[in-house]
């Protein structure tokens, strides 16, 4: 009985140019997230020590990317994290700054 009203009530709205929306069908995944831990943490344009820092994140910010991508540079290890100041869009940031959620 719930299904066929549930079923009713959709149709009706439907026809009526109401919006009837269930989940959302191929949403995009969250990807990575990450916290901040460090009192500051630099974004770098790549994921080296040597190179620019194009932003600074402070603990308790949430960042991440669409895509859990990881890198390394000797003892250093980076995460992908998105930023419009980066000139791709994707800024790395030190593993150890920060901590998945």
């Amino acid at each position: 009985m719930n299904r066929l009203t549930t079923t009713v009530l959709a149709a009706a709205l439907g026809c009526a140019g109401v919006l009837v929306a269930g989940p959302a069908a191929g949403a995009a995944p969250l990807g990575c997230q990450y916290k901040v831990l460090w009192p500051t943490a630099g974004v770098y344009e790549n994921p080296n020590p040597n190179s620019v820092v194009v932003k600074t994140k402070h603990a308790g910010d949430i960042v991440g990317a669409s895509t859990c991508e990881g890198a390394g540079w000797n003892e250093y290890g980076y995460v992908l994290v998105a930023t419009d100041a980066a000139a791709d869009g994707r800024g790395w940031m030190r593993a150890e700054a920060v901590v998945q959620i």
